[in-house]
């Protein structure tokens, strides 16, 4: 089982500590970085609702991220210039149980949002990261964690 974390910390373009997805100890901007050196991963930054600039796409990352689904695409990383669901965006697919959280793929959304946006249509289309792995987390540290940056929207 993977070590699912959010870790205060800067990264490439954010040089104030802000919450940052660690898998096994790892920012996972880095673990992508790592795995696609010229895709420009490095510095994206998790989906932090209260970062989100549009209120409609902060409510829709918490409803993905609070579904009762048991298959869900749930946008994970952003670009921090923007901080929106238009720019770079890096999803998961995540398989909830019981006891575990499963990432079964994470790539790249290239949905087309429509004028105006459509959020509901983010991951319809998803250019998938085939050389990263499926992970597994402990359901209980994953939800705990994931609550830090997903807060309700006041």
């Amino acid at each position: 089982m993977n070590v699912f974390s959010i870790d205060m910390q800067t990264s490439k373009y954010v040089n104030v500590g802000h919450p940052v997805i660690t898998i096994d100890g790892i920012p996972f901007d880095l673990y992508l970085h790592n795995l696609y050196p010229d895709n420009l991963y490095l510095g994206l930054i998790p989906t932090i609702i209260d970062w989100i600039g549009l209120k409609e796409e902060a409510e829709f990352v918490l409803r993905r991220f609070i579904s009762e689904e048991e298959i869900v695409i749930l946008p994970i990383l952003m670009c921090p210039d923007d901080c929106d669901l238009t720019c770079t965006l890096i999803v998961a697919e995540v398989l909830k149980s019981d006891d575990q959280v499963i990432w079964r793929r994470i790539g790249v959304d290239s949905s087309n949002l429509g004028i105006p946006y459509n959020y509901e249509l983010v991951g319809k289309e998803v250019t998938w990261l085939d050389l990263v792995p499926e992970m597994k987390f402990s359901n209980d540290k994953y939800i705990e964690n994931l609550k830090t940056i997903y807060k309700p929207i006041e």
